[in-house]
This record gives C-alpha cells, structure tokens and sequence, in this order.
C-alpha cells in the first residue's frame, strides 16, 4: 500500500471518530493525529456570507383556481434570520406562468408596518396592506390559501395567521366569522377548502350569535421568566360569532394555562376575574374596539400566581387582536379605571392614549423560542431559552446567549455554563455557511480561556457551541477558527483543526 492510500485511511479513521481526534485523559491519542484535510476553507469576518441563494418552493393558484401549484424559485435568502418575509414577498410579487396566477388578480398586495411578518413557536402571523380588502372574499382565502402552503414548507412554520392593517380578517358579510389560523395541504381543492369555509356563517339573515363556531386560534401566554409572551394553537368552539362571545371564548382559554408551549406561566381563572362581559364598540373608521373588565384584585391575583402583570397584557391583547376580525384596539378596565400606562422591567414604559391597547405597542414582548446546549456535570443538557422573534436565528446571538450562560432559573435546575462567563459577542469575529459546514471564527482570547479551563470541560465547550449551532442553522458540522487561525489543540483532549459532527446523541451522555 503506498503512502498517500494509507494517509488517506488514516484521515478518514480521524474523520469517523466525531470528524475531531480525541485523547484519552491519559493524553495518549485515541486516533493518529493528522494534518488537516485542504478544505479551501478561510476564516469568516462578519457575517455577509451567512447570505446566499437558494431554491424556494412558492403556492400560487392554478388557471383556474382550483388549486395550488408549485413555482420554484431562486431567492438570496440570510441563514442568520427567519427567511419568512423574504418569501412573502416573493410570493406576492411573483407573476403569473403558463400554469397559474398572480396573487391577487390583479390588486397589488404588499405587506403592512414595522412587524409585518411575525414568528412564535411555530404559529407566523402575516399582516398585510389594506389594499387586500380590495379582493372579494373568496379571492382573499385563495390569497391567504397561497401564502399559508408557502409558508408551512418551512420547517418550523405549522400555522400561518393572517391580519389586513393590524385587524384580523372577517369570512362573512358581517365581519364575524373568523378565519383563524390556517395549516393547508398543497394537494387540497380551493374550491372544497372555500365552501367548507363558508359552511361555517351564519344563516342569511340570522343573528351571528346564535351560530356556534368552532375554529383554530393563536393564543399568547406569557412567560415565567417575564421576557414576553410566545403563541400556541388551539382548536376552540365558541358559543357564537359575536365578538364578544369570541371574546370570552379566548378568555376562557388562556385561564386553562398552554397545553404544550415551554415556559409559559400557569395561569388564574381569568374568567372569575371579570367583573362584566367583554364589549364591543364599532368606531367610525370600519374597526372595532373590545373592552374588557377585571375586577380590582387582578394585579394581585397574577402576582400570586407568579405571572408577570405586562406580559398578561400583551399576551391579552395579542390573543383578542390577531383571531377576532376587525378589533383594532382593546380597552382594559381594572376595577373600573382603565388602564392608561405599563411598566415593564424588560421592555420598559407605555402609554396608552384614549386607554386603548394597539397590538403592535406589544410587538417587543413577542418571542420565539431556541435550544441551547449547557451542562450538568460532565453532560450536555437541552435547555429552551425564549428570544425576540428578530434574533431567534441569528447564530450570534445563540453564541452570545451560550456565553452569558444559564438564567438563575436555569442555575436553580442545574445548569451550568459551557462556556466561560467573561467571553462576550464581541469574541465571535465572523460566521458563515459553505455548503453543510459552519465556519466559526473565535478570538484568541477565546482560545486562551479554553486552554485555561480544565480538560474534562473541553469537550462540553465544543459539543455546547457544535450542537447548539448545527441545529439552528442546520448545518451538520462545524469548524473553528481562533482569530483567523485553525489550531491544532487548546486543552488537550480535542483536535480542533479537525470539522466536528452536529451529534445530538450526545445530548444527556457522559463526556469528558
């Protein structure tokens, strides 16, 4: 066998061990010890090449509309944030092809305002210009139907919720039914979807209230660590249509406290906490205004219950706003005062004119929420940690949230740093994605700390940083280099100018 087969044999036994050459804690090596294979990689600075092209799949309707059809496309799209909006607004500005239609038959659709594409724990609200109430009904579903099949070939998108101008949208004539959060099957008839949509109203004529529904809705709760509020979905039956019975018919499903959503508060009875009915006011610009009274024990009985008084206010007013159509405003009564002001520690102060409670006041409260990879003793342990939605996929910022370490909460359940506390974003000096492999460039002061810290921890820092990115970004490896260099080794018991494998089978296993 000649010397380059066998050096070639010998680098893939490298490569198999974890991609990195591992050392026994005796220090002896548990594979030979290699030069790195000529990967042509340089070390990023910043984060531009985080950007890139890529093939996404878009939903129009065909020629006929009876259903949707599937229009790739090439997007420069950014592995640092959600790439929802992008894709919306390539959707919506997409033409029409030899198969199928432009959105919209022939309005001009955009989207609306600072926060016009919105992401919580799987649940993506689309707030779009008012010019799409310029669309006949069905026109609209068919709208909101593309976007929604478009939306949920992202992987952590399930439900897609949509407002026009900040107001939920209305299925009838009257505005009462609700649309509520849609999930569709690319496969599936329009024409089929519609009049099962339609089934749904209120007899010509009758009362919305005397019709019960029955339909998918965003609530928001807030959070124990009171950062903010993060969405979960529900299939609810309301009594009727009115608003006010939607009204209560959330109210009453937020005091049940989240089903499945990570870190959501327990909540009170806050239907017993109601002083009087929810009521709504029709104003003279098309909307509506939804009042709601608690009685004056309110504060005290969420303090009691550990539930933060700001984050219950956004995560009402998120709940009534983003699934009863039309109410563009919400004015809350606590033992007959209304509210007129908020402080809180996390987002600071509001003001509210006139006592009413827009939604996009509560934007900053939104969160989504992201797996770090910390430790407990000698193993790596999943934790969910809520981030504002905009950061949720920044590699960065997960990189600086592992460096700040554990919360207090996190510290009382055990967890424990993997990475050395001093370290800051400030010592991540470029990232960026080639192909499957993240490349990561550290400080030399990041070196120097983990050279510092004893060998047992080693491991736990790389596989920490390794696993909490990869999955992020989904990448299935990472490289690192420490200001611009790959090194060969920092504590002894890594090769680091090797590539690591993203190994979730490490989570919870004894390492070190």
């Amino acid at each position: 066998m000649n010397k380059r087969i066998l050096c070639l044999l010998l680098a893939l036994a490298c490569a198999l061990s974890l991609t990195s050459c591992h050392r026994s804690e005796t220090g002896t090596p548990a594979a030979p010890t290699l030069p790195p294979a000529q990967a042509g990689y340089a070390a990023p600075t910043g984060d531009e090449s985080l950007i890139h092209s890529a093939s996404v799949p878009l939903y129009l309707p065909s020629l006929d509309g009876q259903r949707l059809l599937t229009d790739y496309v090439t997007l420069p799209l950014n592995h640092g944030q959600h790439n929802a909006k992008a894709i919306v607004q390539a959707l919506m500005t997409r033409g029409a092809t030899q198969q199928t239609q432009a959105l919209g038959n022939g309005v001009s659709l955009s989207l609306f305002g600072a926060q016009s594409v919105e992401i919580s724990c799987g649940v993506c609200t689309v707030n779009l210009a008012a010019t799409a109430l310029q669309l006949e009904q069905e026109e609209l579903y068919r709208v909101c139907a593309a976007i929604t099949a478009t939306l949920c070939e992202i992987e952590d998108v399930q439900y897609v919720n949509f407002l026009v101008a900040d107001q939920a949208i209305g299925m009838d004539i009257t505005g009462s039914l609700p649309l509520g959060s849609q999930t569709i099957h690319p496969g599936e008839e329009l024409t089929v979807l519609w009049e099962q949509m339609t089934a749904r109203r209120a007899p010509l004529g009758e009362n919305p209230a005397d019709t019960p529904v029955s339909a998918v809705a965003t609530l928001y709760f807030p959070l124990a660590d009171g950062s903010g509020i993060a969405a979960e979905t529900r299939n609810l039956t309301f009594a009727g249509q009115s608003p006010d019975q939607l009204a209560s018919g959330l109210v009453a499903a937020l005091s049940g406290g989240a089903q499945y959503l990570s870190g959501a508060s327990a909540m009170p009875d806050l239907s017993a906490l109601m002083s009087a009915p929810p009521q709504t006011t029709e104003l003279d610009d098309g909307g509506r205004m939804l009042s709601v009274y608690f009685h004056a024990g309110l504060e005290n009985t969420l303090r009691q219950a550990q539930v933060d008084m700001p984050c219950f206010i956004s995560a009402l007013t998120y709940t009534l706003t983003s699934f009863i159509p039309s109410v563009s405003s919400v004015r809350m009564y606590i033992g007959g005062t209304p509210l007129t002001s908020l402080y809180s520690a996390a987002h600071g102060n509001l003001i509210f004119q006139n006592g009413l409670l827009l939604r996009q006041q509560f934007a900053p409260y939104l969160m989504d929420q992201v797996t770090l990879c910390f430790s407990s003793g000698n193993r790596l342990k999943e934790v969910l940690r809520a981030l504002p939605y905009q950061q949720a996929h920044s590699p960065r910022m997960l990189l600086a949230e592992l460096m700040a370490g554990p919360t207090q909460q996190e510290l009382d359940a055990g967890y424990e740093p993997v990475l050395p506390e001093e370290l800051t974003a400030d010592d991540v000096l470029g990232i960026s994605l080639e192909g499957d492999t993240l490349l990561v460039n550290l400080s030399a002061r990041c070196a120097e700390m983990i050279r510092t810290q004893a060998t047992s921890w080693e491991q736990i820092a790389c596989y920490g940083m390794v696993n909490t990115l990869g999955e992020a970004i989904g990448a299935t490896r990472v490289r690192f280099f420490f200001n611009g260099e790959m090194l060969e080794e920092l504590g002894g018991t890594l090769y680091w100018a090797g590539e690591f494998l993203v190994n979730p089978s490490l989570i919870d296993k004894p390492l070190g």
